[in-house]
């Protein structure tokens, strides 16, 4: 199933991921999971449904000017069929207050270079977290809010990744990890 990927990032990115529960039928073939925007570098995040399976995508998406472009991204899929109720509670199989980074990647900026080297990169890594963590903050300047489900994606456009620290719903400091660099 296809989806309009820079459309739907961009309403991703305007007005946020949705209330509620991730929900996929026969008609509702995809939705969105998270978005965080880094100055002028964004990430997005839908799953959809496949034959048998559903897939996981993550999207890099570059401001140029007052434009966003799509960079790229990747995603994977299950070995078993679509499950809501698996998916949201990925979550509270880890411990309470834990964060973990099951997935990360890069994309380049500069689509005009022939060898990477050099080449400036968006990076981002998926998240979960566990029970009782309310906010993600990122280096200390942005806070992601925790949806019910537990998933999201943190995204950067420098070399060095950043520190992510959970915090629970009063604010106080969970667990702290530097998240891997995307490759």
């Amino acid at each position: 199933m296809a989806y309009d990927i820079l459309g739907e990032s961009l309403r991703l990115i305007l007005d946020g991921p949705p209330d509620g529960p991730v929900r996929l039928s026969r008609r509702r073939r995809f939705a969105a999971v998270a978005v965080d925007v880094s100055e002028d570098v964004a990430c997005t995040r839908f799953v959809r449904r496949g034959v048998g399976c559903f897939w996981d995508d993550t999207h890099h998406l570059a401001r140029d000017g007052g434009d966003w472009r799509l960079l790229g991204g990747g995603g994977g899929s299950t070995g078993g069929p679509w499950s809501t109720d698996a998916f949201e509670q990925a979550r509270y199989r880890l411990p309470a207050g834990c964060i973990r980074a099951p997935g990360h990647g890069a994309t380049t900026r500069d689509s005009d270079r022939l060898l990477p080297w050099g080449a400036r990169r968006v990076s981002s890594a998926s998240l979960l977290a566990g029970p009782g963590v309310a906010t993600i903050v990122v280096d200390g300047r942005r806070e992601l809010t925790v949806p019910d489900h537990g998933h999201l994606v943190v995204v950067w456009g420098s070399r060095k990744p950043p520190r992510v620290v959970a915090r629970d719903i009063g604010g106080r400091e969970l667990t702290d990890v530097v998240l891997p660099k995307g490759h």
